[in-house]
């Protein structure tokens, strides 16, 4: 008799114990179409089935955010041929008016072709640095030879516009990308001198524990508060600007490539940018 209770008890807990399992089972399969159901949500229990429960709800929040990330990635490529087509167009569409009323003016025509070739470096620049194509070694770098590097590049510019630049680096060294960094500085050092009204740059170099910062200031009377954050996304620019919003985009993302962050604010008498790079 106390066999058949011993045995009988074992079957009953066998019994039971598959039960629960098959329950459990029932509830992660309900757990995953809840997760698609966008529910995310999840029952807090404590057994041999936590583990797997907390893994399959962490792996689907990865699969989510991937998704969401590829289908941010496609909006911004859409987005971005579309202002790149524009780009094109612009001196496409003028140099095909010039064809079409017989004014093959050479000056003209070279100006528009100098501007896709300028578009295109431009470009290849910004796929370069977001694919890494040339790699992004880093060493040390004197903050005072790449404001001297980007000032000797721009000196024909800085003449032409009259402007006189007042430099105060000192012996501010940092670990960074010469090249990278020359380009970021001569983007904004571009973007002072085109606006209208400087007559003096100020650069600036700030230490402190934490980090290094540059100032680029110029006496242009300043960016309006609405567009100081709009003028660091890609393709954007004034309607009456020149360049292709490309410049101050491509100084962001060296800046952040770098580690660092980048600010603009207004002065009392133009624009400042600042550069701030993390030790």
């Amino acid at each position: 008799m106390i066999y058949i209770l011993w045995l009988l008890s074992i079957l009953a807990v066998v019994c039971w114990l598959k039960f629960r399992q098959r329950r459990r089972i029932q509830e992660l399969t309900d757990l995953i179409d809840q997760l698609y159901q966008q529910d995310y949500q999840i029952p807090m229990k404590q057994d041999d089935f936590s583990q797997l429960e907390d893994q399959i709800y962490k792996l689907f929040i990865e699969l989510v955010e991937e998704k969401e990330k590829v289908h941010r990635l496609s909006q911004s490529q859409s987005q971005n041929i579309e202002d790149i087509a524009y780009q094109i167009k612009t001196p496409i569409t003028g140099m095909l008016f010039a064809l079409e009323n017989d004014k093959t003016d050479p000056a003209t025509f070279s100006q528009q072709l100098n501007r896709l070739n300028d578009l295109s470096n431009a470009l290849l620049k910004l796929a370069s640095l977001d694919n890494n194509l040339e790699g992004f070694k880093l060493s040390t770098v004197h903050l005072s030879e790449v404001v001297d590097y980007a000032l000797d590049i721009l000196s024909d510019e800085i003449e032409n516009h009259g402007i006189v630049v007042d430099i105060n680096i000192g012996e501010a060294v940092m670990l960074g990308h010469f090249n990278w960094l020359s380009e970021a500085v001569i983007n904004i050092l571009k973007n002072a001198i085109n606006q209208e009204g400087t007559h003096r740059i100020w650069l600036t170099a700030r230490e402190n524990p934490i980090y290094l910062e540059l100032s680029i200031r110029d006496d242009g009377g300043g960016i309006a508060k609405d567009k100081q954050k709009k003028i660091f996304q890609r393709f954007y620019k004034d309607p009456d600007s020149k360049g292709f919003g490309i410049g101050l985009a491509m100084a962001k993302r060296i800046v952040e490539k770098h580690q660092g962050q980048i600010s603009c604010r207004n002065t009392d008498r133009g624009a400042e940018f600042i550069l701030q790079f993390y030790k």
